[in-house]
């Protein structure tokens, strides 16, 4: 295959109005099937994100097997490997304020906001809620979508109100395999790649 240029893809947009990179669900939505196709009416747009986007992070851990005679090892077995996402919210809303305070989007304990824009929760013990979610890059004609059925919030970045700087919810997130061992399903269009 020759070289391409048109396949270096790159950040320029998001999915939905072009801003929208993270969409979050209850865990056990309908999931998308496809790098482009509509995602279910349960999917929340978490809004603007930070310039820096979205980062996926592989945490591998693996074990070296020695044999006698050998200075280097004769086989390497991969013991684990975990998937984490890392964003961060740069939006005051009902979903982002969800996902960063580890609260349910639906249901008891999920957050109202009333008309006067006024809500409410609490902190203390720790919580531990699983979500969906769906990652949308779009580079022109190119799409990169990262579908998770289950998810959690497995760090938060400090919480800080500084003079002249923007309120921002910085969180990790650790993709769960689900009862077929897929963690995340990756859909791409790669328009230069077309065949028809």
């Amino acid at each position: 295959m020759a070289v391409n240029r048109d396949l270096i893809l790159a950040g320029v947009a998001a999915g939905g109005t072009g801003a929208s990179l993270a969409w979050f669900a209850p865990k056990g939505t309908t999931m998308p099937t496809t790098a482009s196709g509509a995602l279910d009416v349960a999917f929340r747009d978490a809004g603007w994100v930070g310039e820096d986007g979205l980062s996926k992070g592989v945490d591998e851990n693996s074990t070296d097997i020695a044999a006698y005679g050998s200075t280097v090892p004769v086989r390497t077995l991969t013991t684990g490997s975990k998937v984490t996402f890392s964003i961060t919210f740069l939006e005051s809303n009902a979903t982002t304020l969800a996902i960063y305070n580890r609260l349910p989007l639906t249901g008891t304990g999920s957050l109202t906001i009333a008309s006067s824009g006024a809500t409410d929760f609490t902190e203390g013990t720790q919580r531990t809620i699983e979500y969906a979610a769906v990652f949308d890059a779009v580079d022109g004609a190119n799409r990169i979508r990262a579908v998770i059925p289950t998810l959690q919030v497995t760090d938060r970045s400090e919480y800080a109100i500084q003079a002249g700087e923007a309120i921002t919810y910085g969180v990790t997130l650790t993709a769960y395999p689900g009862s077929d061992g897929v963690a995340v399903h990756w859909y791409y269009i790669l328009d230069a790649l077309k065949t028809v």
